[in-house]
C-alpha cells in the first residue's frame, strides 16, 4: 500500500485526523466524544502512517534516524501514565472526602479564545486518551512485526 497516492493522502489526512482527535477530546466532557474516541482516532492516524511509510521513514520523521528504537518500550509507559492519571483523579477526589471520580468545574478566560469551561473530568479523559493511545500503538507495533 506504499504508493505515491497513498503517501500523499496520508500526509494530508493524518494531521486532519489528529485535529479531529483533539476536537473529540476537548468536547468530550460536555458532548459525545472524550478520551477514548480521541485516543482511537489519534492511534488510527499514527497507524496509517506506519502502514503507508516504512519504519525508516517514521524514524526520520521523529528525528531518530539510524537509532534502534523499541517503540513498545516507548508506548507502554504512555499507557501506564494514562492509567495512573485516570485512577489518580479518582483517588484525589476520594482523598478530599468526595466520592470516587467526582468532578469539579469552572471557567477560565483565555485571550483569543474567550471563556473556556474546564472540568476535572478532562484530567480523567486525558488519562483515558493516553492509555488508549499507548495500548493501541503498542498493539499495532506488535502486529506489524509479524
Amino acid at each position: 500500500m506504499s504508493t505515491v497516492i497513498a503517501k500523499q493522502v496520508i500526509k494530508a489526512a493524518s494531521p486532519l485526523m489528529l485535529l479531529v482527535s483533539i476536537h473529540f477530546f476537548i468536547q468530550g466532557h460536555n458532548l459525545p466524544g472524550g478520551g477514548f474516541i480521541a485516543g482511537v482516532m489519534a492511534a488510527a492516524s499514527i497507524a496509517l502512517v506506519y502502514m503507508v511509510f516504512d519504519i525508516q521513514s517514521v524514524k526520520q520523521i521523529l528525528g531518530k534516524d539510524g537509532q534502534d528504537i523499541d517503540f513498545i518500550e516507548e508506548y507502554v509507559p504512555l499507557s501506564d501514565a494514562g492509567v495512573a492519571l485516570a485512577v489518580g483523579t479518582g483517588i484525589l477526589s476520594s482523598s478530599l472526602g468526595l466520592s470516587f471520580l467526582s468532578h469539579r468545574k469552572g471557567v477560565v478566560s483565555i485571550p483569543l479564545f474567550g471563556k473556556i469551561h474546564w472540568t476535572t473530568a478532562m484530567l480523567f479523559d486525558l488519562g483515558v486518551f493516553l492509555a488508549v493511545l499507548g495500548s493501541l500503538l503498542a498493539t499495532v507495533e506488535v502486529l506489524g512485526e509479524q
